[in-house]
Parts: C-alpha cells; structure tokens; sequence
C-alpha cells in the first residue's frame, strides 16, 4: 500500500498528529475536534493502534467519542446525523490504513483497493471529482508515489480553495505517513512551495495544449467489418 496524504485547508487547529504513526484531520465542530482528539490520544495510550485486529483499533475511537457525544448531549442535524467527520492515517496491524469517519453517524470506513482517496468538507463536491481525475491521468487508478500523492493532493486542494464559493480557504497543510528506514513516520509539512510551483507549471503546460498536432497526424480508415455468415437452413 503507498502513502497516505491527509490535507487540509484550514488552519493548524484541525489537523493533528499523534505519536509518530497517527493523523487525524477533521471538519466540523472545533469543539469536537479537540473531544475527537482526547479520545484519540487515549485510545493510544490504551494501546488500541498495537494489536492485529484493524477493526477494534479503528472503532475503538468511534465508541469513545460516540459515548462521550451521547452522555454530553451533542445535537444531531437532522439528516446530517453529527455533522462532524475525520480522516485518520494511522499504522495498524502491519499496514498504513486511511480511514474516514463519516459526518452523520462518525462510523469507520477502510479507504482501500480503487477507493484509496477521499475527501470531506464543504468543499466535498469540487473536491471528490477533481480527486476522481488525478487518480486516473496522475496516479494511474493506484495508490501513488509520496512525491505524486503530495502533488494531487496539494492541486485537488488548489482547485477547491480556488472554485469555493464560501467556507474554505486559508493556508493549505500538508500531512504524510511514510515508510523511511523501515519504519513508518507522520509528518506534518510546513512547506508546500515545491508543490505550488508544480501545479503553476503543470496548469500552464495544460494551457499550452494545441489540437494542432492531433488534427495533422495521418489517420487510417478502419476496416470493414467481414458480413455475418449466412444462418444454417
């Protein structure tokens, strides 16, 4: 499995890392944001991110918040359930894991296989689309490279902060969980100029584009296709 990016357009508040192999990132309440981390933090002083089981570690945290919700008496939306969700890259049992903590009922789902990407916010609806289209020209339907997975990442948020009519903006943050001497590591970036300057070049190469060489290439006629042979009487 490659490299899990997180992202996240606001500011510092909203994304943590815990330990060296965890990171959540949230959307919603800041008041729950900073429950979500408690419960966070203890679920990994009670050595939850340590056994082999990825289904007890990951909803570990869901009970512990969802218990701490109730007993608090934190308000439903409706149809919005909590409308509070979190993303967390996490190493358990074995593997980097991306899991997302849905906004209505802040249930784990395993990001794996061709859903290894997501997205979550107001700026879902730019996002999940734009994502769709850099996992299939930049990172070819699979999980990328560090360098490439932090190059979508960083143009998906672009895009969305750009085309946003309202609610998301600020400094773009970048965080990586990463294999490195064998060990995997969370990473908060505090640069993202490299990337910046990657997605300026790249969209004024797209600009550049002309239909010229496409329309002047020699095209072949394609083959008649032999008829059908005559039914047996």
């Amino acid at each position: 499995m490659g490299p899990m990016p997180l992202l996240q357009s606001e500011s510092n508040s909203k994304i943590r890392l815990f330990g060296d192999k965890i990171i959540v990132a949230c959307t919603g309440a800041a008041g729950l944001s900073q429950r979500l981390y408690a419960h966070v933090e203890g679920a990994l002083n009670g050595n939850a991110f340590t056994g082999n089981k990825v289904h007890e570690s990951t909803t570990n945290v869901t009970r512990r918040f969802l218990e701490d919700c109730h007993k608090s008496f934190v308000p439903r939306q409706g149809s919005q359930g909590l409308g509070f969700g979190a993303l967390m890259g996490a190493y358990i049992a074995g593997e980097p894991r991306l899991v997302e903590y849905a906004t209505t009922d802040f249930q784990p789902e395993l990001k794996e296989d061709r859903n290894f990407y997501v997205s979550m916010g107001s700026g879902q609806q730019l996002a999940d689309p734009f994502l769709a289209f850099i996992s299939r020209v930049l990172w070819h339907d699979k999980p990328p490279s560090i360098e490439d997975g932090k190059l979508g990442v960083y143009w998906a948020l672009d895009h969305t902060c750009r085309l946003a009519p309202g609610g998301v903006g600020g400094a773009i943050k970048l965080a990586v969980l990463s294999q490195g001497s064998g060990s995997w590591k969370a990473e908060l970036l505090e640069q993202v100029g490299e990337q910046a300057q990657y997605v300026s070049e790249l969209e004024a190469h797209i600009a550049k584009f002309s239909r010229t060489t496409v329309e002047e290439a020699e095209s072949s006629v394609p083959p008649i296709p032999e008829p059908a042979p005559e039914p047996n009487a």
